[in-house]
């Protein structure tokens, strides 16, 4: 068995620090036997060879494990299985213990049940690249569009973005505090970033957006048109890719309250993480921000105005505009 005590991985640990331009995978694991061979096949078979694939898995009860060991076993030096029998976490900080495990200067997100592109590690680490050298010794992170497809890969969307009616351009903290645009699959982040956003509070909402928060302050975001990836849905993904309007009709006040709920509380959570090294700019966005619910409807309306605080889309504004009309006044307090 290939655990993270065996040291066989502390040496493969080790030595992969070593190496340059090198990029660690990171995928967290659970129940994902039907899926996981494909992405595997699809990561083994990159055109961009530095490479390490890191897995974690999160207590699955089918064959995910003996999948893994299938593959650790025929790229030993390249895959490394960390085994913490079964102990579950949930996605996001699943994703986050992987991260202490991470030595390398670039590090990639993956889902079980996706399909890399063969260039897609290689496409993302030349936009990386370019990057640098426009902002040296910064914090930056590079994601990429995605194709939508069902679980047999037939293509339902070709552009992700336009599927969910999203602008990758607006992607500074007025935006990112209310709505993700960066999916975690399809991301590249510096070690320079991984140090600036570690740890990642039990309170983010998912890694992804936690990075993209700090990214969005501390450094730079950038994003690549094409897609090189294949994000499967099929019933079960933890976060799916609904058609934009459908999702929009479908969701309700309860939900929406929920959602604004949690994003506020993600941004207290930043605020009080980065408060004594934040521009005067930031300090008013994420307080401003983090005491809306506190406001009666009124100035909580103004304030988002003013704040320019807006989501993705029409109807997307229409719901969050409605919805923090309605939503009463909260005794929500930044008591961390």
């Amino acid at each position: 068995m290939y655990q993270i005590h065996n040291n066989n991985i502390l040496r493969l640990l080790s030595n992969y620090e070593e190496q340059e331009h090198q990029i660690d995978i990171l995928l967290s694991t659970y129940n994902g036997e039907e899926y996981l061979p494909e992405l595997l096949h699809s990561i083994a078979t990159q055109s961009f060879k530095n490479w390490r694939l890191i897995i974690r898995d999160d207590g699955s009860m089918d064959t995910t494990i003996d999948i893994i060991h299938d593959y650790v076993s025929q790229y030993h030096e390249k895959i490394i299985f960390i085994n913490e029998h079964g102990h579950q976490l949930g996605p996001s900080q699943s994703f986050a213990a992987l991260l202490r495990y991470s030595t390398a200067s670039y590090i990639m997100f993956c889902d079980q049940d996706d399909v890399w592109l063969e260039n897609k590690v290689e496409i993302t680490f030349n936009k990386m690249r370019s990057l640098e050298k426009e902002y040296p010794n910064q914090p930056l992170l590079v994601h990429t569009n995605l194709m939508v497809v069902d679980k047999n890969l037939h293509i339902i969307s070709d552009s992700f973005w336009k599927y969910q009616m999203l602008n990758p351009e607006f992607s500074c903290l007025r935006t990112l505090l209310l709505q993700n645009i960066v999916t975690g699959c399809t991301m590249m982040l510096n070690k320079r970033l991984k140090e600036k956003a570690l740890p990642i509070p039990q309170q983010a909402i998912m890694h992804d957006w936690w990075f993209a928060l700090a990214a969005s302050v501390y450094g730079h975001i950038s994003h690549i048109e094409e897609a090189p990836i294949l994000y499967r849905q099929h019933g079960d993904n933890n976060v799916g890719a609904k058609k934009y309007l459908h999702k929009m009709l479908l969701s309700s006040y309860e939900g929406a309250k929920q959602s604004i709920e949690a994003t506020i509380k993600q941004g207290q959570w930043f605020y009080e993480r980065y408060k004594t090294e934040l521009s005067d700019e930031n300090q008013l966005i994420l307080t401003r921000f983090i005491e809306l619910l506190q406001k009666n409807k009124i100035a909580r309306l103004l304030d988002i105005f003013q704040m320019r605080f807006r989501k993705h889309g029409i109807l997307r504004n229409i719901g969050f505009f409605v919805s923090m009309f309605l939503i009463k006044k909260s005794d929500m307090k930044r008591k961390l």
